[in-house]
Formats: C-alpha cells, sequence, structure tokens
C-alpha cells in the first residue's frame, strides 16, 4: 500500500501517462476512454439521457460491529483470519509469518488500474476546488455519503469519464476514505479490536497493537516524506490544534477521543515524522467485562463498588498500558447516577453515562507565548468551585495533585492514576519534586490499585496485581502502614483475599454499620456481579440500571437473582 503518484505528466499538456515512454496502441485504447463533452445542447440531453439510464448503485460503507470474537490462528503458516472492516472494500487478513516467526496484520483494498486511479486523482482535484463545506460539519454518515456521491458523480459527467459502476464504486470508496476517513490508517481505526496504531518514521510498517495477538506490523507504509508531513498535519487539523516546523509536537484527541501524539520535524524524530493513536472506546468497559477479562474478580469488585459509593479516595497505579484509566472509567459507574461528578484531564479519555457530569479538557495556548492556554491545575481549582460530590482526575503529574490531595483531606472523594510500578514507589513519588507532597496531607489517601501488564497470561492481558490500605503515613520517614487486602496470584491466575480490611471497618464505624453488615451487603454485591456474568449481562445500560437498582432496593434486585423475573422489567423501569 505505498503513496499514489499523480498520474499526470505536466510536459503532456495534461495527458494520461501510464509510465514514462508509453506510447502507441495502449496509450491511444486508454485515450479513447475520455470521451469529449457534448457542446450542443442537444448533444447534452442525450448525454444526460444516457446517464439516467445507467444510474450507479447506491454507495454504501458498513463499520465492523463492536464486540468481536476471532479463533487463534495455528502458527503453522496454513491458516489465516481474515473479517470486514470497511464492508464490502476493506478487510483485515492477520496471518502468521513462519519466516520471522510472528503475527503480520495485512489490510485487503481494492486494487485501481492506472485509468483508475487517474479519475481517482482529478475527482480528487475537483472536489478540493469544489467543495465549500467542511465535511464534519455534516453530522449523519448517510448525509456525508449523500453529498459526496452528488458531487462525485457531477465531476464525473463534467470531465467526460467513462466510469462502469464498479470502477465507481472503488471510486468512492477512495474518496470517502480520504475526505471523510484518515487516508490509509482508516481501516485500522475501523477495526474494534486495535488498541494502538503507530507510525515511527518514513519507510517503515505502521505497527498496531491488536487486543487478541499483541503488536503486529502492517502493510501501510508511508514511503514519501512529504505525503507523511501532509498526513501530519492533516492528524493535527481533526485535532484543532497546530503543529509546524517551529512547533513540531502534537498532542490531541480527534472528535471520537481517539488520543493522538505526533511529530513533523525530522531533526526532533530522525526517521521522519511520527504519530501514534491510542484508540478511545466510545463504549466503555464495564465491571462485567472486567470480571470476564480476568482484569478483576468479583470479591475485588464488590469490595470497590462499596468503598466508592461510601466516598473512598483511590489512586489507581502502574507502569505504561496496563489498563489504568480504562479501569477508571469502569469503576466510575459505581458512582451513584445522581452524585455531581466533575473530571479533570490534559487529554479526553473518560467517557461516564452520569447526566451530572461536568468533564473538563485542559488545553494548550493559541500561540508559542502561552495566551489562552488552560492547565490541569486550574481547572483543578475550579472544580471545588463547582462543588462535586466525586473528583475525578485523569491523570496527575504535578502540582495539580496538592490541590486534590487539599481537596481530599476537606472531604470531596477524589479517583485518580499514577504512573508507579508498586505503593513504595507511588510515595516516593508523591513526596518528591515535581509533586512533593507533605506526608500530612498523603493520610487522606484511603486505597491504592496496583495494575500490572501480565504478557504471560496473554499479550493483551492486564491484571490488578493488589488492592492496598494506606491506614497512616509515618509523618517523620513519610513510610506508609499498608494492608494488602487482595493479591494476583500469576501461577493461578486467581485472586486472594487476605482477610482484613482497616477501610471497611472506618466505613463502618463512620456509617453506623456493624462490620459484618459490611460484610454481608458486600457479599451480596458479588451475587449481584456473579450473576451478571452467568446471564450474559454485558450491556452497559443494563450493568448500570442493575447497579442502579441494587442501590435503591438490594431486596427488588435480590428477588430478580433467585428467579422472580416475571419483576424485571417493572423493577427497572420503576428506577428509570
Amino acid at each position: 500500500m505505498e503513496d499514489q503518484e499523480d498520474p499526470e505528466d505536466p510536459e503532456n499538456n495534461g495527458d494520461y501517462v501510464i509510465g514514462k515512454g508509453l506510447k502507441g496502441f495502449l496509450y491511444k485504447k486508454l485515450k479513447k476512454k475520455e470521451p469529449e463533452k457534448p457542446k450542443t445542447r442537444a448533444g447534452m440531453i442525450v448525454h444526460a439521457l444516457k446517464e439516467e439510464e445507467k444510474p450507479y448503485t447506491k454507495f454504501h460503507i458498513e463499520y465492523p460491529s463492536r464486540m468481536m470474537y476471532l479463533p487463534t490462528p495455528k502458527p503453522t503458516g496454513t491458516r489465516t483470519i481474515t473479517y470486514a472492516l470497511l464492508k464490502p472494500f476493506s478487510y483485515a487478513n492477520i496471518k502468521y509469518d513462519t519466516k520471522e516467526s510472528t503475527m503480520v496484520y495485512n489490510i485487503i483494498e481494492p486494487g485501481l488500474n492506472d485509468y483508475e486511479k487517474y479519475v481517482l486523482v482529478k475527482i480528487k482535484e475537483g472536489l478540493i476546488q469544489t467543495i465549500n463545506v467542511n465535511l464534519e460539519d455534516i453530522k449523519k454518515h448517510e448525509k456525508i455519503l449523500g453529498f459526496l456521491e452528488e458531487n462525485v458523480q457531477k465531476l464525473i459527467y463534467d470531465y467526460g469519464f467513462d466510469v462502469n459502476d464498479k470502477e465507481y464504486m472503488k471510486i468512492m470508496y477512495y474518496v470517502f476514505r480520504d475526505f471523510v476517513g484518515l487516508d490509509e490508517i482508516e481501516s485500522l481505526l475501523a477495526d474494534p479490536l486495535i488498541e494502538d496504531i503507530g507510525c515511527d518514521g518514513l519507510q517503515l510498517p505502521i505497527y498496531v497493537v491488536h487486543q487478541k495477538f499483541g503488536s503486529m506490523r502492517t502493510n501501510i507504509i508511508f514511503n514519501d516524506e512529504k505525503r507523511l508531513k501532509e498526513f501530519v498535519t492533516k492528524l493535527a487539523e481533526r485535532c484543532d490544534r497546530y503543529i509546524s516546523y517551529a512547533e513540531p509536537l502534537l498532542d490531541g484527541s480527534l472528535p471520537d477521543g481517539t488520543r493522538v501524539q505526533a511529530s513533523l520535524a525530522k531533526d526532533v524524530t530522525t526517521r521522519g515524522p511520527t504519530f501514534s493513536l491510542r484508540k478511545f472506546r466510545e463504549l466503555p468497559l464495564n465491571p462485567i467485562d472486567m470480571i470476564r477479562l480476568k482484569t478483576a474478580s468479583s470479591d475485588m469488585l464488590a469490595y470497590i463498588w462499596f468503598i466508592v459509593e461510601n466516598g473512598a479516595n483511590i489512586l489507581i497505579t502502574g507502569g505504561v498500558s496496563t489498563g489504568k484509566t480504562c479501569f477508571l472509567n469502569s469503576i466510575s459507574l459505581f458512582i451513584p447516577q445522581e452524585a455531581k461528578i466533575v473530571s479533570i484531564e490534559d487529554t479526553r479519555e473518560l467517557n461516564l453515562p452520569h447526566e451530572n457530569w461536568i468533564p473538563g479538557v485542559a488545553r494548550t495556548g493559541f500561540t508559542g507565548t502561552g495566551v489562552g492556554e488552560v492547565t490541569m491545575f486550574e481547572l483543578l481549582k475550579e472544580s471545588f468551585r463547582q462543588n462535586p460530590d466525586y473528583l475525578i482526575v485523569g491523570e496527575i503529574r504535578g502540582k495539580e495533585a496538592y490541590v486534590m490531595f487539599q481537596g481530599m483531606a476537606s472531604g470531596h472523594p477524589s479517583m485518580s492514576t499514577i504512573h508507579a510500578g508498586s505503593v513504595d514507589d507511588l510515595m516516593k513519588r508523591l513526596q518528591t519534586h515535581p509533586i512533593s507532597l507533605s506526608p500530612g496531607l498523603l493520610e487522606s489517601l484511603n486505597a491504592v490499585i496496583v495494575m500490572t501488564h501480565a504478557k504471560e497470561k496473554g499479550k493483551s492481558a492486564r491484571r490488578i496485581k493488589e488492592i492496598d490500605e494506606i491506614e497512616s503515613i509515618d509523618t517523620d520517614t513519610g513510610i506508609p502502614r499498608v494492608l494488602k487486602t487482595f493479591v494476583w496470584l500469576p501461577h493461578e491466575d486467581n485472586y486472594e483475599y487476605r482477610g482484613n480490611s482497616w477501610l471497611l471497618g472506618k466505613i463502618a464505624r463512620e456509617k453506623g454499620f456493624t462490620f459484618d453488615t459490611v460484610l454481608r451487603d458486600i457479599s451480596k454485591r458479588k451475587k449481584l456481579l456473579d450473576w451478571m456474568v452467568e446471564n450474559n449481562i454485558i450491556n452497559l445500560n443494563d450493568v448500570i440500571d442493575y447497579i442502579r437498582l441494587y442501590r435503591i432496593s438490594p431486596e427488588k434486585a435480590e428477588a430478580i437473582m433467585n428467579g422472580k423475573d416475571h419483576f424485571r422489567k417493572e423493577y427497572i423501569k420503576e428506577i428509570k
């Protein structure tokens, strides 16, 4: 899938050229495929009638389902997996490369002959000159396709191209891909099983991170530096950001939430312009998904559900790509639907179903002077004037941590993520520059969830390594007193509850419950989670409904679990 060259030769007065030095019969034959436009009124009417006699099939494109399950190909080189991406034009082909002993990911798209390439180039040029509407402003997918078809067919008529139905459909696909989509990588973005897309530079294959097969190289390569620069600039425009040689780094997000990092100047990334896309899930993973993926157990999530609902302050920590933000989004579903939530992020990644939610996103300045910049620190300070019941910070890195921990100390339940491999590493990060928190503030933190990327259990397996409760902090040494409540057992790929919880006892005392009452409550929550797993209740809205039902009426939720299904619709309708 190399870059297409413009087949028009300026030295031939715009004549179509297949290759250098091509003469004779084949050239004349192709020239015949460019009929002259009728010059008389009668000729134009006849031409129009002929076009009406042979209308083109309506262009349609179908994106894949969000949920997709694939078999594992055997490492024999004989078995491949192929599935549709932009149906019926684009397909993914995954196979085992016996030479390199690795999986490879190939995009299959319709091929274009030389005449079709020429027509496509001319149509693109015509669209750039004639379209005066931003396609992103047209919200409905069908209207975009209709608008493009109308303009493409008009250009085919104006240029006098002889294009049959099959050729028209292929040309429309590439027009849609390059004008509405993101060119060569649009198929990769359409694959619901791809998490990351990365280009390391010029003349290098793009790599993807697949949910099932991990990191794989693709057959997409940018061979032309100018083309790659244009694509990176297009990414910046889609992110509503600016990138140039003077400001060669881009950090933003696409309209669908996909996170984008890119570089433009070759003296910054010596292999040429680069880009990295981390895809955004339109429907976030819910707690039932976490159990099914073995990221957490039902015991863990019942415990987290209880402490979140009762206002615990939680930090989720781990290395890069361990699933911290995804898990933060998942446990945020345990926040009561009526609670007011304020979230602060530098790039939008959280996706909550709550109505009473203010999502705040930091922004860069409009110029190099920083005019118009809004930092996470400023957003966080302002958030407390909004009087939130829960505060969620996408990731803490610097001075914004001080404001968040002040909020914790003043009674605002808070949750966030941070990069650290263990509780000890976390405490060192929080107490040293640039965060530099005092041990007294750290005592506001109740629980730490440590996550890991368990590659030995699968290329995309994420696990909660442990859940630690922070009982106290030594004010002289800054060393925490930690209770390990849950731990992951790698050899069994299972989770163990250590049977001790200082935090549950603290909540029981503050709420006026007995400790046994708390344990019974958590046991019922676990039963509900297990019931949803067994009954394959994975739809996000259904999961939210049952979580809310338990909060309003645990007895009614238990009645449903005990088999009284005729109450189900009535109860769900009641809570809505």
